[in-house]
């Protein structure tokens, strides 16, 4: 997975560069700290999985930097703002204007990892704070999760198959698939992809993280 980030604030985009995706062998970060040299990348790189952009680079001037960028990258390529918690309907139109997702400054490093892969995947990723949801928020599902549920979400988390998940615990794919149909129940999932966002937006994935 290659990321294109462009981030206003050099001591968090340092520390992102440096250390988020040190223990992520199939992940390439590129970081930019302004919108003109997140274009350049852009133009340079191939094979882009996800870019994030920050609502605060200093030449951003709001939604008019999405609207810059978003011609100068291939159409399957997701674009994610990156911003402080903002209202629903600015959220809305962000999609509309060619956002694929948001990222508020709050996630932390495994829900924004987790929400990266969920968007590479080709996911719409909003928290679901930001966005109407008939379904309700409940307490985190951690408590309820059983240790081999766990142990699935984490190799969700960390983009693995359901061989790589049956071999690392040393059971076999149908064991695996039992276990991720319970997850995704509990999860409300309707695949493994939203079973990967559902545990960002429940705030999960960090403690599942924290567990492998």
């Amino acid at each position: 997975m290659k990321i294109l980030l462009g981030y206003g604030n050099s001591l968090v985009r340092d520390f992102i560069r440096d250390h988020m995706a040190e223990n992520e062998p199939d992940m390439t970060l590129l970081t930019a700290g302004t919108l003109r040299e997140t274009v350049q990348l852009a133009a340079q790189a191939t094979f882009l999985s996800v870019v994030g952009l920050d609502l605060e680079l200093p030449d951003m001037d709001g939604l008019a930097g999405l609207d810059t960028i978003r011609p100068q990258i291939p159409s399957e390529v997701p674009i994610a703002l990156i911003g402080p918690l903002r209202p629903t309907a600015e959220v809305q139109d962000m999609l509309e204007r060619g956002a694929s997702g948001y990222l508020p400054y709050s996630l932390g490093t495994a829900s924004m990892l987790a929400a990266l892969r969920v968007l590479a995947a080709g996911e719409t990723y909003v928290p679901v704070e930001m966005m109407s949801r008939t379904e309700p928020i409940t307490h985190k599902a951690s408590s309820y999760l059983t240790g081999r549920e766990r142990d699935v979400l984490n190799g969700l988390l960390a983009g693995q198959s359901n061989k790589e998940i049956a071999r690392v615990h040393g059971l076999s794919e149908v064991t695996i698939k039992h276990h991720l149909k319970s997850l995704r129940a509990k999860l409300g999932a309707r695949n493994r992809t939203h079973a990967v966002c559902r545990a960002v937006e429940l705030g999960i994935a960090e403690d599942d993280m924290a567990l492998a």
